[in-house]
């Protein structure tokens, strides 16, 4: 299984950069988050999850970290500093993340305008077809902020064995969630 990791690391990244619009009329990546007017859970996928926690260091030669069912990849050059980082999956009905420190910023690669992912797991969700599960930028009490405008949905992959995810590029550390 860890070694499948960096298969779907590179297929998530892939996608985001096959995916996205280059044209002159293109939304700009760094302009990541949707303003949203929508109230608490109104708008978060109901999903169950189990706490976790893990805290790793990554530097500019970048990493990842995996935490209960999301997965956090950054990209070589980054960060310009070796940082600790730390991410938290809290117990409860919503699949979603804390990533620390707060605010933390990546630098973009130039050629593909990111710098880090965040691939989360909606297995298990009860996710209907027609619908196509976005993450979210929420506050602890979990109501949206925003909705991260590069992601991708990935379904019934041969590498994923039928799991199901949604990616999307962190323009800074916050609390992410699945989200309609």
């Amino acid at each position: 299984m860890r070694a499948l990791r960096p298969l779907a690391v590179g297929l998530v990244v892939g996608a985001l950069a096959f995916a996205c619009d280059r044209s002159p009329t293109a939304v700009p990546t760094l302009s990541l988050l949707v303003q949203s007017s929508t109230s608490k859970y109104s708008a978060l996928v109901p999903c169950s999850q189990s706490y976790d926690s893990v805290t790793g260091v990554i530097g500019p030669a970048g990493g990842s970290l995996v935490v209960g069912r999301h997965t956090l990849y950054v990209d070589a050059l980054a960060l310009t500093n070796t940082v600790s980082i730390t991410a938290v999956a809290p117990a409860g009905p919503v699949r979603w993340v804390r990533f620390q420190p707060d605010g933390l910023v990546f630098q973009t690669n130039p050629k593909d305008g990111w710098g880090a992912v965040l691939y989360t797991s909606y297995k298990d969700c009860g996710v209907l077809t027609s619908v196509t599960p976005r993450i979210a930028q929420v506050t602890d009490s979990l109501t949206v902020l925003g909705y991260l405008a590069t992601s991708v949905k990935i379904k019934n992959n041969p590498w994923s064995q039928g799991q199901q995810f949604v990616a999307a590029v962190l323009p800074h550390f916050s609390n992410y969630a699945v989200a309609w």
